[in-house]
This record gives C-alpha cells, structure tokens and sequence, in this order.
C-alpha cells in the first residue's frame, strides 16, 4: 500500500508542479524573442560630433547597429534629401541626413530631450537656462526661406546649433526688420540640436 501510494505520488508529482501558475503553464515560459525587451540605450551625450553613439559621418548600417531598439525609416525631402529618421517606443529620438553619394550622416538633428550636450542642455530647455550654461547667447538668427530660428552660444563647438522657438512668436526680439538679435524671448526655447560637419 506504501509502495503504491509513493508511486502514484512519484508520477503525479510532475503533472501537480505542470499546474502551478497559469492553466497553460505559461509562468514557466520565456516570451517569444520578439516581446523580450531590447537593450536600453546607456549613452545619451551630445557632443561636437556625435549624438549618443550615432556619430556625423557614419553610414547608415552602422547607425542602425549602434542603436539597439531603435526603428528606422527613411524620407526625401522636398530637395531630394534622405532624411533617417530613429525612433524609440515611439519617440522621435532625431534626423539623420544621408549623403548622397556615401548615405552616411552629414546632419544630425536631435529632437528628443534625452539627449543632452556635455554641459547639460537639451531639447525643450529654456533659452536663458541654455545660455547660462554655455557662456551666454550671442546671436539669433532668423531664417526667411524656412522660417526658422537659429541661436549660437559662446561656448558651443561650431558645429553645434541649436534651433529655437518662442511659445508666443518668435524666440528672438528683433528691431524693425533685422533677421538677427542678440536678445531671446522670455518664452524661446530649445526646439532641436543641430551638429554639423564644420
């Protein structure tokens, strides 16, 4: 009696353990590749050349490669150009031009506020905050083709620019019919952070 009870224990031990958790046993199954998370980004830095991992003259492959999670999709402008664009869980991280000949990044433009430059400033920051942090404002620019707003700082690298917005006009304060100034709206903020081959 003994011997047959710890046998019927033996075998139906398996099928007792097979049922703790869900019906279908799923709390001891991995999720499909596809739904495990992908590696997390670690290097959000904005420097003179490079944003995060993705750097100014790298080709298209290797963005991609660099960038783990991140889904890509590429668009011509209204020139001709091919624009990458990088998402993140749907989050625009930035814009990628691609030369034309080598499809490689000439343009990186940063739209999204977790990047940040070496001396913390980033997309969505308010202009006076930015400018505290990078020696002070020395000039907006507007441009009249496409209407947009362009600011340097004293201590920025030459190949980074920083295009602005005002929440209520323009970012800057401009005389008569000047398209430069040196005085930001209390309201302009960071829109995007341009790097450029210099």
């Amino acid at each position: 009696m003994l011997r047959t009870g710890l046998c019927v224990g033996i075998l139906l031990l398996p099928l007792w353990l097979m049922g703790c958790g869900d019906r279908d046993g799923s709390a001891n199954k991995q999720p499909p590749l596809a739904e495990q998370a992908a590696p997390a980004l670690s290097n959000y830095t904005i420097t003179s050349g490079s944003a995060g991992p993705v750097q100014l003259g790298m080709p298209s492959p290797e963005i991609l490669a660099a960038m783990p999670g991140v889904t890509a999709g590429v668009e011509l402008d209204g020139e001709g150009i091919e624009w990458m664009t990088l998402r993140l869980n749907g989050e625009t991280l930035m814009n990628v031009m691609l030369d034309k000949n080598t499809h490689a990044a000439s343009l990186i433009r940063v739209l999204s506020p977790r990047f940040t430059t070496e001396e913390g400033v980033k997309v969505g920051e308010n202009l006076q905050s930015a400018g505290e942090k990078l020696g002070g404002l020395t000039e907006i620019q507007w441009t009249e083709i496409e209407s947009r707003e362009f600011a340097t700082f004293a201590n920025a690298p030459a190949s980074m620019v920083f295009q602005v917005i005002g929440g209520d006009g323009t970012a800057g304060v401009y005389s008569n019919s000047e398209t430069t100034t040196t005085i930001a709206s209390a309201s302009a903020t960071i829109h995007s952070i341009w790097l450029m081959a210099e």
